[in-house]
């Protein structure tokens, strides 16, 4: 009974929520757009040239002029129009581009983030990033040098009512459990992110620097439960979110980087997720979120038997 009670409260939160979300709306005679909420009733009027859907109780506005702005679910401008790009609101913290006048899209700009609990002030005072990634707990990827790595500009296409033909667009504010790194990046014509070395390191929300900055990473993904895979000087190894690396970059190739090969024992204990890394012999081992080994190095395409090595408890079925 406690757990059903549970479940009921958890469903009536993520209805109120979804219910607070307002809804894009094109005014017939103006061609403007604004928002709705879900009675119909308009929070905010018709006068933007574009409006994204909205996520965690925010909406970006774009101006006649096409810079982006912020509103929230009561119809506030919490950021005016002030900015060539706005995305990646989580934890309460949005990162916004600016591209001077005349200046190539993602070539001549730069990144920085906003708190939405001072919207008025720049995370660091200046635009100084080359690509930014979202907030995961309370840290933050970004990448100090020029790449030639060109950012996405999420959307979602808008169907016809049969699902057949897309009739629009709408852009996309906000990150979710399945967002990764590679979903910053643009694609080409096969689909595929097109990613180029940068320098990438990791910062927390006072904007400090956690990773060495004398040894910055070509390539960094997305953590999951506290560790996230990085590339340096062609290896591969994990940090933490406090910017350890707990398990080493002297591996060939670890779980989830690019081109890493399939792996049938995938180990999930109760204190976090093991990944397992390959050596330069093919070999490979299991590693927990301490760096400690759970399974030393085996010649193995990605699949062992059942044996002693391995807990029970520790198996992702």
């Amino acid at each position: 009974m406690r757990q059903l009670l549970i479940s009921i409260i958890m469903v009536c939160c993520a209805v109120t929520l979804r219910a607070s979300d307002l809804i894009p709306y094109q005014d017939a005679a103006s061609g403007k757009w604004g928002y709705r909420d879900a009675s119909g009733k308009v929070v905010v009027r018709p006068v933007y040239s574009a409006v994204s859907r909205f996520a965690d109780g925010y909406g970006v506005v774009y101006s006649d002029s096409g810079l982006a702005g912020l509103v929230e679910s009561s119809g506030r401008v919490v950021i005016q129009p002030r900015y060539t790009y706005i995305d990646l609101c989580n934890e309460g913290i949005v990162a916004v581009y600016r591209c001077p006048r005349g200046g190539e899209m993602w070539v001549d700009g730069a990144w920085t983030f906003i708190d939405l609990a001072y919207p008025d002030i720049l995370m660091g005072g200046l635009f100084c990033f080359d690509m930014v990634g979202p907030f995961v707990d309370s840290v933050a990827w970004v990448n100090r040098a020029e790449t030639d790595s060109k950012r996405a500009v999420r959307y979602m296409p808008v169907m016809s009512r049969n699902g057949k033909k897309e009739i629009g667009r709408e852009y996309i504010l906000g990150v979710s459990e399945s967002f990764g790194m590679s979903d910053l990046y643009a694609k080409d014509d096969d689909g595929r992110p097109v990613v180029y070395d940068g320098a990438w390191v990791l910062i927390d929300r006072e904007m400090r620097i956690l990773t060495d900055a004398e040894r910055p990473y070509q390539m960094v993904g997305e953590f999951k439960d506290g560790l996230a895979w990085v590339k340096r000087d062609g290896l591969y190894g994990f940090v933490n979110t406090e910017g350890e690396e707990v398990i080493p970059v002297i591996y060939r190739s670890v779980q989830g980087a690019p081109n890493a090969v399939p792996a049938g024992l995938l180990l999930n204990p109760e204190d976090g997720a093991v990944r397992w890394v390959m050596n330069g012999k093919g070999e490979m081992a299991w590693m927990d979120g301490n760096g400690d080994t759970v399974i030393d190095f085996v010649r193995t395409d990605g699949r062992i038997g059942v044996s002693s090595f391995v807990n029970e408890s520790m198996w992702d079925y």
